[in-house]
């Protein structure tokens, strides 16, 4: 009989699993349990923000997208997991059982400074960004000061970057930019730190970026209360600031969602309700349990005076999927191979006519390679990899290879790494 895996979560994470597994083995059962009826294109929720792009564009409806490639669809959210009976419960009361679950639900949104969920928005969801565009079309009418940035927590600071520089452009072509000032405040200990301890000139580029675009900037601080009319944060003197603002776009910090944290303690890290995996990206515990993407519960790359966390791009939850993919069919075939990739991360900030772009391999330091340029072609990459992206989605064709050669041009010659039992080294606990 075939197994039944179970991936709970539609979004980059668990449809690249899905896709990746049914590769692999044909025979394979696989459920998507999704309460989102769409997968959204997340690095296109920016432009979605200032209306340069429309919903239909970067979302695809996964009731008919995951039939046509052999995979079961439940439009439920995940509400309760048992890891010991192998069940996990819909908000229906629908019960699943499987033989492995891939934990992809990507994060649950925190709005931890008092007043931001009601007095800014974010460009996290695809929701938040259809709101923002309306509060933009208001803004564009009566425009004023603008406040852009993170709270404390924070692990994704691109979208952030990305929304000024694009804001900054969108107010130059329509000919109100020196009505708008740009203030941007940030939990990180400088800018272009973006939780990866920066990459590269990454901070010295972003400075003078801000610059060349009059854009204010304000690091190593703590938002701590948003107003309709003014962002507050404090330095590390405990000294209060108010910065004006007729509109904000702040991003939230990251958790895992209440069906992760339902699993207890021995699979959600009792910190931030993130999956507890090790370097396969399994449970340590549950070893028929694994998580993907934004949800798993990676360290920071280094200690910041105010809490930072590491991001998890694009490329990274590619990485992952892969590799517990790989880790599944590893074990339902007995054997003792393990796949743990040396995570590596692809940023590329647009700016509206042009964009930066940096590469960091490892993720965590000291790293092997870092590459930096700026220029249209990174804009004009940016957009053909999301036309590209959607294709892969629609099509089913995730990653061109799945066996030894493909991992590594995937992972990089150091990425791939077999081990015997991944309760040692190299699997350690994340």
């Amino acid at each position: 009989m075939s197994k039944h895996v179970v991936i709970l979560g539609g979004g980059i994470g668990g449809l690249a699993t899905a896709y990746n597994l049914r590769k692999m083995d044909k025979s394979l059962r696989i459920t998507v349990v999704s309460g989102r009826p769409y997968f959204g294109f997340t690095p296109s929720y920016p432009h979605l923000a200032l209306g340069w792009r429309k919903f239909e564009d970067i979302t695809i409806p996964l009731g008919s997208l995951l039939p046509k490639h052999g995979i079961e669809y439940v439009p439920e959210n995940g509400e309760r997991i048992d890891p010991d009976a192998n069940k996990l419960w819909t908000t229906s009361g629908k019960e699943i059982e499987y033989d492995y679950l891939v934990i992809a639900t990507g994060p649950k949104l925190v709005f931890g400074a008092e007043g931001q969920e009601q007095n800014s928005t974010s460009v996290c969801a695809a929701e938040h960004s259809l709101e923002l565009q309306k509060k933009l079309e208001e803004f564009y009418k009566n425009p004023g000061p603008v406040v852009v940035g993170a709270i404390p927590g924070v692990s994704c600071f691109g979208p952030a970057y990305e929304f000024a520089f694009m804001l900054h452009y969108e107010l130059k072509r329509i000919g109100i930019r020196h009505k708008v000032p740009i203030t941007f405040i940030t939990s990180e200990p400088y800018v272009g730190h973006m939780g990866l301890g920066g990459v590269g000139p990454s901070r010295r580029v972003m400075e003078d970026l801000f610059a060349e675009r009059s854009i204010k900037w304000i690091a190593n601080v703590k938002i701590t209360k948003v107003e309709p009319d003014k962002v507050i944060y404090e330095d590390l003197n405990g000294n209060t600031y108010e910065v004006p603002c007729k509109l904000s776009m702040l991003m939230p910090r990251f958790m895992g969602p209440e069906v992760v944290a339902s699993a207890g303690d021995k699979v959600a890290n009792p910190a931030n309700k993130m999956v507890i995996v090790n370097r396969c990206f399994q449970n340590p515990t549950y070893k028929n349990i694994y998580g993907v993407g934004v949800v798993t519960a990676i360290p920071p790359v280094e200690q910041t005076p105010i809490p930072t966390g590491a991001p998890k791009t694009g490329m990274m939850i590619e990485q992952m999927a892969m590799a517990v993919a790989k880790n599944i069919i590893s074990d339902i075939r007995n054997s003792t191979d393990r796949y743990a990739p040396e995570l590596s991360a692809i940023c590329i900030a647009d700016m509206g006519r042009d964009a930066a772009f940096f590469y960091a391999n490892p993720v965590i330091p000291p790293r092997a390679e870092v590459k930096f340029g700026k220029g249209v072609w990174a804009h004009y990459i940016k957009s053909a990899f999301e036309k590209y992206f959607m294709w892969k989605i629609k099509s089913g064709n995730i990653a061109p290879f799945f066996e030894e050669e493909g991992l590594k041009l995937l992972f990089g010659t150091k990425g791939v790494v077999l081990c015997s039992d991944c309760s040692e080294t190299p699997c350690s606990p994340c």
